[in-house]
């Protein structure tokens, strides 16, 4: 039992994880660079949650619960798993790892933005403030170059289509993680999104030839499947079972800030004054949101989610959900 000085305060459990899950997630894409030298976007995506897909799927099978079904996971695979990494891939392959991980700062906004409108979610001052300076921190990062502004190319393009299918998939998530929990919504998502990848990897592989993989690629496979999926689309869907979508979406503004720093240590690319600038507004941002008043948060089923909840989904999943009780 530990001390009461060391106990984690309340609430303090869902933000832990999407920190944890940032930091994770902020150096993928160095990592998904390092591995796309040998292997092909779609292929690297399919691999990735392959692995991730043998680690949710045993767990999901022994913790139970109730099915879910597909009509709620091949949606969330879909968007969540196949098109955001896919997209994403596709787009570090045309751009620096830096640009792709400073540009995944716009899935906060889009999230805020789509869980509005969507779940009725409120934009109060507070996380509008926070939201704006993530915004100003990630622009200032991103625009200024060592010869003036830069336009965004087709590579910055799939990153930010990449993080709007991201943002999709959270609001989402908020709906149908607090009825089925966990473990059983991410093993049949990355089961759609593993069997959606599957014919483009083999189209890349058929057009090709079959990548020649290294075992410096294959433990990269491993970390990104492992740590920066299974673990990460884990300590999400646990957030997201006691936070409100826009909440959770400012910690995704932490991202940037590991990538930045992961490329110039990793890859070497050298940092500009902006970045220090942008980083600083960044952590402030969600600084706001981590000191943000918390309250007893209800998901309410939408249409979709009244027939999975009359049928399958226990009583006690459609409670309400509130922050910090486990």
């Amino acid at each position: 039992m530990l001390p009461a000085s060391f106990a984690l305060p309340k609430g303090a459990g869902p933000i832990a994880a999407l920190i944890l899950a940032s930091l994770l997630w902020g150096t993928a894409d160095v990592a998904g660079k390092l591995a796309l030298e040998a292997i092909p976007p779609a292929m690297l995506a399919a691999l990735r949650f392959g692995v991730a897909l043998a680690i949710l799927w045993p767990l999901a099978r022994w913790r139970g619960g109730a099915r879910v079904p597909a009509r709620v996971t091949a949606p969330l695979g879909l968007l969540g798993v196949a098109l955001t990494f896919l997209l994403q891939n596709l787009g570090l392959d045309r751009t620096t790892a830096t640009n792709a991980s400073l540009l995944q700062g716009a899935a906060p906004v889009l999230i805020v933005l789509l869980a509005a409108v969507a779940l009725g979610e409120n934009l109060g001052p507070r996380r509008l403030a926070a939201i704006g300076l993530a915004v100003a921190g990630v622009a200032a990062v991103t625009l200024p170059g060592s010869d003036g502004l830069h336009a965004a190319g087709p590579g910055d393009v799939l990153v930010l289509a990449s993080a709007g299918c991201f943002a999709a998939f959270v609001v989402m998530g908020r709906r149908a993680f607090p009825v089925y929990g966990t473990l059983p919504v991410l093993a049949g998502m990355a089961a759609w999104g593993t069997a959606a990848l599957l014919p483009l990897a083999l189209l890349e592989s058929w057009q090709a030839g079959p990548p020649i993989v290294g075992p410096e690629h294959a433990a990269l496979v491993l970390y990104l499947g492992a740590g920066c999926s299974a673990l990460t689309y884990g300590l999400w869907g646990y957030a997201l079972r006691h936070l409100e979508a826009g909440c959770a979406a400012a910690f995704d503004t932490l991202i940037p800030v590991v990538g930045l720093t992961a490329a110039v240590l990793v890859l070497r690319e050298a940092p500009l004054i902006w970045h220090g600038v942008g980083g600083t507004l960044v952590v402030a941002g969600v600084w706001l949101v981590v000191s943000e008043p918390r309250s007893a948060v209800a998901v309410q089923p939408d249409t979709a989610l009244a027939g999975w909840t009359r049928r399958r989904a226990p009583r006690e999943a459609l409670l309400p959900v509130t922050v910090g009780r486990e």
